[in-house]
C-alpha cells in the first residue's frame, strides 16, 4: 500500500512543502489520520519518550517495535489520552488534541486501544464489559440484550469459532479468551478509525492470531488504520505496511516494510542478541531421572493425559489454545486435580503464570520484595529475614536479567510490561526449585531478553532441573529437547527438536486425540461437585442465620411469638440496612468505617431537634446528606484511601452525636409514630422493608447500567476510566448511595 512519508526526521531537514505542490500537500494532509510532532514525556529523571514524530495515514497498518522500555507503550498511552505528554502536538482526524486530552475525547474521535495488560473487569460478565466500553451504543431499558448481541457479533467477526459465552464471567475465561474479548470489544464500534493493538497476540494461539491478522487486513481495506505492536518479527513483517523502530524513547529507524529484511530488523532490535534468538542449544543426554510424571490424568479438561519430564530436560507443550496445556502446568504446580490418574513431582516446583497482572506481580511491593518472596524460607532464620542475604539474591537476579530500573527498591509496577515479566521469572528461578513450569514466560518480552531467557532456562536444566514450557510462539519450541503437542486434553504427537517446525506443529495440532475415551461417570461426578462448590458460598449466610436463629429459639421459645419476632427483627433492622449500605461501598472498591457513628448522629438529631424544631432538624439532615458525597469528592481529589477518611470522620460523627445527646434518651415525633402503626400480616414491617431494600440493591447493582459501572470501578478502576467513565462521578455516586441506603436504619430506633 502506497503511503506518504510518515516519520518527519528533523535532522535531515526534509520538508514536504519544498518538493510538493500546495494541492499535493493538501491531499497528503487529508490522508493523515494521526500526526504527532515533538512528543516528549519524562517520569522523574527517566525520559520515556524523546522528540517522537509520527504520522498514521487512513487505512494503513503501522508496526511499532523496540525493546522493553523503548517507549512504545508510553507513546501509545499518550495517543489514547491515558497519560499526558510534556511537550509536542497531536492532531487526530484534523482536530488538535491537547497534550492532556482524555481517553473519552480520543474515543469520541474514533480511537480504540487494546492494552498490553488486559483492561477488563474480571468480576463482570463479558457483555457487561462491552456495555462499559460502548456507552453510546448500549443504553436504554434493553441495554443487557443489546450488550449480549454486540458481544456475540463482535466475537464472531474477529474470532469466528471462539465459542465464548457473552454471559460468562470474565474471571472464568482463560487468558487467551480474555484477550479475545478485549480485542473484539475494542474493534466493534462502527465509528472506529484507528485501533492501537499493543501485543495483541501475546496470549493467543496460532489459529486465533491468524484470525486477528485477517481481520486487521480486512478492516484496513475499509479505511480503518492500525498501530500494531509486537515482539514477533515475522508476524509484524508479514502484516504491516510501514515499520517504526524505537530505542531509548526515540525513533531509531522508520520506513516501508518492503525496504527491510528480517536479519536487518533483528539487528536493529536486538543488537548483538539478534542472532541468538533462533539459536538451537546443544542437546543433552537421555539418561535422566524423572522429575515430573503424569499418568492417565483425566478430569473435566484433561482426557487421559500422560507425560514425563526428566531432570536436565526442557519439554515444550504445544497445540491449539485451550487444549489443556495450562491445566497441565497448574495441576503439576498444585500437585492436585479433580479426577482420576496420578501426578508425581520429585522435589519443589516453581511456577511462572501467564497472567502477570493477576497472578504475577505484587503491585504494592518493590522489585526486591517481588523477587525474594519465593526464597523467604532460606533467607530467614528463626522467622527473621536477613536483609543482607535478601539483597544479595535480588541483586544477583536483578543483574542477570538486566532489569531496567534505577534500583530494586522501586515499585515493580513502575516497570514496563516486559521488565515486570523478568521479575516474575526471577522470582521463580530464585526459589531454587527442582522443576519449573512456565506458562508463556516470554509474553511481551523483547528479542534480546528472550535470547537471555533461553540461555537461562538451558542453564537451569543443565544443573539437573526439569523445565516444562508452554508457549503461544511456535518458534520457541526450537529451544526444547522435546515438544508434546496436545489436543482435546491429551497428547496427539511428540516431536524432537529437529522435528518441531511450524508446519509440523500446526499439522499435529489438528490430529485426532489418541485417547478419545472419556469416563462419563467420573465427569458427571466432577460436574456435580463443581455445582455444589458454586452453590456453597451463596448458602453460607442463610445456613449461618438458620443455625443462630435456631440456637436462640432453643434457649428462648418466646422468640417465635409475634412480640418476640418484632423485637428480634427491630434490632436486626439497623444492621441489615447498614450491611446493604456497605454492599454498595465494597462493590465499588471502598469501605466506610464511619457509617455506624453517622447513623448514631442522625438518630440523636431525630430524637431531639426533630421533636422540638422540625425545620431546623430538616436543614441539619440535608447538610449531613450533602456531607457524604462531598467526602467522596475529597477522597477522589486528594487520592486518600476511603478507609482512612471514613475512620477519621467516624470520630467527628460520634463527637457531634455525643454533644447533642450525651445520654440515652429522646423521643420520636407523634406524627411519625402514627405513620408507622400499620401492622402487616405474618411478619413485622421491618422484615418487608429489609426484603424490599435487598431487591432494590440488587436492581441497582446488577440491573441498572451505572450500577455495573460502579462494580467495574471496584474491580479495575483504571480500565473503567480508560473507557471514558468519570472516576469523580463514580466516587460521589457511591457515597451518595451509601448514605441514602444507611439512613433508613434509624427507623426502629425512633419508633420502638
Amino acid at each position: 500500500m502506497a503511503s506518504a512519508r510518515s516519520i518527519l526526521n528533523r535532522e535531515s531537514g526534509d520538508d514536504a512543502s519544498v518538493t510538493a505542490s500546495a494541492v499535493e500537500a493538501e491531499a497528503i494532509a487529508r490522508r493523515h489520520l494521526l500526526s504527532m510532532h515533538g512528543i516528549f514525556k519524562s517520569f522523574g529523571t527517566t525520559r520515556a519518550v524523546q522528540g517522537v514524530d509520527l504520522i498514521i495515514n487512513e487505512g494503513e497498518i503501522v508496526g511499532v517495535m523496540g525493546g522493553n522500555g523503548a517507549g512504545k507503550s508510553t507513546l501509545m498511552k499518550i495517543i489514547g489520552g491515558l497519560i499526558s505528554s510534556d511537550a509536542g502536538e497531536i492532531r487526530f482526524g484534523g482536530e488538535t488534541l491537547g497534550v492532556a486530552h482524555s481517553p473519552l475525547a480520543a474515543m469520541r474521535l474514533g480511537l480504540r486501544f487494546v492494552h498490553q495488560e488486559l483492561s477488563l473487569c474480571s468480576n463482570l460478565g463479558v457483555f457487561e464489559n462491552f456495555a462499559i466500553e460502548l456507552p453510546d451504543m448500549i443504553k436504554g431499558l434493553r441495554w443487557r440484550s443489546k450488550a449480549i448481541q454486540s458481544a456475540n457479533t463482535a466475537l464472531a467477526n474477529v474470532f469466528p469459532d471462539s465459542r465464548i459465552d457473552p454471559r460468562a464471567k470474565v474471571s472464568s475465561l482463560s487468558l487467551s479468551q480474555q484477550q479475545m474479548v478485549e480485542i473484539a470489544r475494542s474493534a466493534c464500534h462502527p465509528a472506529t478509525r484507528l485501533i492501537i493493538l499493543d501485543e495483541p497476540t501475546s496470549s493467543l494461539g496460532a489459529r486465533e492470531a491468524e484470525q486477528l491478522r485477517d481481520y486487521v487486513r480486512m478492516r484496513s481495506r475499509d479505511g480503518v488504520s492500525f498501530i500494531f505492536i509486537s515482539h514477533r518479527v515475522n508476524e509484524t513483517l508479514t502484516l504491516v505496511d510501514r515499520l517504526v523502530v524505537m530505542r531509548n524513547g526515540a525513533v531509531s529507524w522508520a520506513g516501508e516494510t518492503a525496504s527491510i529484511g528480517e536479519r536487518e530488523l533483528l539487528e536493529l532490535l536486538g543488537g548483538s542478541h539478534a542472532g541468538s534468538v533462533t539459536d538451537r542449544l546443544a542437546a543433552t543426554t537421555d539418561d535422566r531421572v524423572p522429575a515430573i510424571a503424569l499418568n492417565n490424568v483425566q478430569n473435566q479438561t484433561l482426557r487421559g493425559m500422560s507425560l514425563t519430564v526428566a531432570r536436565g530436560e526442557i519439554v515444550g507443550l504445544a497445540g491449539l489454545e485451550g487444549s489443556g496445556q495450562r491445566e497441565v502446568l497448574r495441576s503439576i504446580f498444585e500437585r492436585t486435580h479433580r479426577g482420576s490418574g496420578t501426578i508425581k513431582v520429585d522435589g519443589k516446583v516453581a511456577f511462572v503464570s501467564g497472567d502477570r497482572a493477576t497472578e504475577g506481580i505484587f503491585p504494592l511491593w518493590s522489585i526486591d520484595e517481588n523477587i525474594s518472596i519465593s526464597a523467604v524460607g532460606r533467607l530467614s532464620r528463626w522467622g527473621i529475614i536477613s536483609l543482607r542475604r535478601m539483597r544479595q539474591v535480588t541483586t544477583d537476579w536483578f543483574n542477570r536479567l538486566q532489569i531496567r530500573a534505577a534500583e530494586g527498591s522501586v515499585l515493580a509496577t513502575s516497570l514496563s510490561g516486559g521488565s515486570q515479566q523478568k521479575v516474575v521469572i526471577a522470582r521463580a528461578l530464585a526459589a531454587n526449585a527442582d522443576a519449573i513450569v512456565l506458562d508463556d514466560p516470554t509474553r511481551g518480552v523483547d528479542l534480546g531478553t528472550k535470547s537471555d531467557l533461553y540461555k537461562l532456562f538451558r542453564s537451569f536444566a543443565d544443573e539437573g532441573r526439569a523445565v516444562l514450557w508452554y508457549s503461544t510462539d511456535q518458534t520457541e519450541f526450537a529451544q526444547c529437547d522435546r515438544t508434546i503437542v496436545m489436543r482435546g486434553g491429551t497428547e496427539v504427537a511428540e516431536l524432537s527438536r529437529a522435528e518441531a517446525s511450524a508446519n509440523r506443529l500446526i499439522e499435529a495440532s489438528f490430529r485426532s486425540p489418541k485417547n478419545g475415551a472419556v469416563d462419563e461417570k467420573m465427569l458427571r461426578k466432577i460436574e456435580r461437585a463443581k455445582k455444589r462448590a458454586a452453590v456453597v458460598p451463596t448458602l453460607i449466610p442463610f445456613v449461618t442465620f438458620a443455625l443462630v436463629f435456631g440456637l436462640c429459639v432453643s434457649q428462648s421459645p418466646n422468640i417465635l411469638s409475634s412480640f418476640g419476632l418484632t423485637l428480634v427483627f427491630s434490632a436486626a433492622f439497623t444492621l441489615a440496612f447498614a450491611a446493604i449500605s456497605q454492599l454498595f461501598m465494597i462493590a465499588a472498591g471502598d469501605i466506610d468505617l464511619g457509617l455506624g457513628p453517622f447513623i448514631g448522629l442522625v438518630n440523636a438529631l431525630a430524637a431531639t431537634w426533630l421533636v422540638t424544631d422540625p425545620a431546623f432538624a430538616a436543614i441539619c439532615f440535608m447538610l449531613l446528606l450533602l456531607a457524604y458525597p462531598l467526602m467522596g469528592l475529597f477522597i477522589h481529589s486528594r487520592g486518600v484511601p476511603a478507609i482512612i477518611v471514613t475512620l477519621g470522620m467516624s470520630f467527628v460523627w460520634l463527637g457531634l452525636a455525643s454533644l447533642r445527646l450525651p445520654r440515652a434518651g429522646g423521643s420520636a415525633p407523634e406524627w411519625l409514630v402514627e405513620a408507622i402503626k400499620v401492622k402487616p400480616p405474618f411478619f413485622p414491617m421491618e422484615v418487608y422493608l429489609c426484603i424490599a431494600a435487598a431487591i432494590v440493591a440488587h436492581l441497582v447493582l446488577m440491573v441498572w447500567r451505572y450500577g455495573v459501572v460502579l462494580r467495574g470501578f471496584g474491580a479495575n478502576p483504571r480500565a473503567v476510566a480508560a473507557a471514558g467513565w468519570s472516576t469523580r462521578i463514580a466516587k460521589v455516586t457511591t457515597f451518595m448511595v451509601d448514605i441514602l441506603t444507611g439512613v433508613p436504619s434509624i427507623v426502629p430506633a425512633l419508633f420502638r
